[in-house]
């Protein structure tokens, strides 16, 4: 496993497309929202600085472009040159293909989020965390969540093209309704209901960082979307 990590690292570093998007993508959102809203509490957002949380919830970012556009386009890629298939026949089975991309998409998300609080601190500065390891709960169970996602998609569509047009169609409203854009106090009734069942780790980060909830309303729809996407993907797995 950690040697086809390793190899699935390399080959990844060489597509450098997708790593701009996912590294460059959060930061700039980031810089750009946090001072267009400010730094004054307003009940818009949940009677918290904006500033602080557009600083946390950026933290989401790379979660969402890694595991539904990065993840999908190389699985989908393996998928569509018969990679995965050449893997079996030299006896490594599929299972371990997808687990070490998704180690690697792991990693990357961390170094995702750790670009973000590193310019957060030369800027508008990192927020306390309220409730500590309830957030960490909530990350934990947005990437998963994600990550499994991002294997359906991968292992569904038919081509990588088809699986980065999928992954960025799912990107924009997962980021946008998610969290990401207009906090969900300013949202019409119909929006934030739809916003309440995405599976969005920035809500389930958030929620409990800037101290709304211990825990996120968010993680039951995060939970339910994760087991649908196992079932998915072990379904998308045995039809090869």
């Amino acid at each position: 496993m950690s040697r086809l990590a390793l190899l699935e690292a390399r080959l990844l570093a060489r597509d450098w497309t997708v790593l701009v998007f996912a590294f460059v993508f959060p930061v700039f959102c980031m810089v750009v929202l946090a001072g267009v809203f400010g730094d004054q509490p307003d009940d818009g957002f949940g009677n918290v600085r904006p500033d602080d949380y557009y600083v946390v919830a950026s933290l989401g970012v790379p979660v969402i472009a890694l595991c539904l556009v990065g993840l999908p386009v190389s699985l989908a890629s393996y998928r569509e040159r018969g990679v995965l298939r050449r893997f079996e026949a030299f006896g490594v089975p599929a299972w371990r293909v997808v687990a070490a991309q998704a180690l690697v998409t792991l990693g990357l998300v961390v170094v995702g989020a750790v670009l973000v609080l590193a310019l957060a601190s030369f800027t508008y500065g990192i927020p306390s965390v309220v409730y500590g390891w309830q957030t960490a709960v909530g990350a934990v169970v947005g990437v998963v969540c994600l990550l499994l996602l991002g294997v359906v998609i991968g292992l569904a569509v038919p081509s990588a093209r088809a699986a980065q047009a999928v992954g960025l169609l799912a990107f924009f409203p997962l980021y946008l309704l998610g969290g990401g854009g207009p906090p969900r106090g300013v949202m019409t009734g119909p929006m934030a209901d739809i916003a309440s069942a995405l599976p969005s780790p920035i809500l389930a980060i958030t929620d409990p960082w800037l101290g709304e909830h211990q825990f996120s309303g968010q993680l039951v729809a995060l939970g339910v979307w994760a087991v649908a996407a196992f079932v998915a993907a072990v379904v998308f797995a045995r039809r090869g």
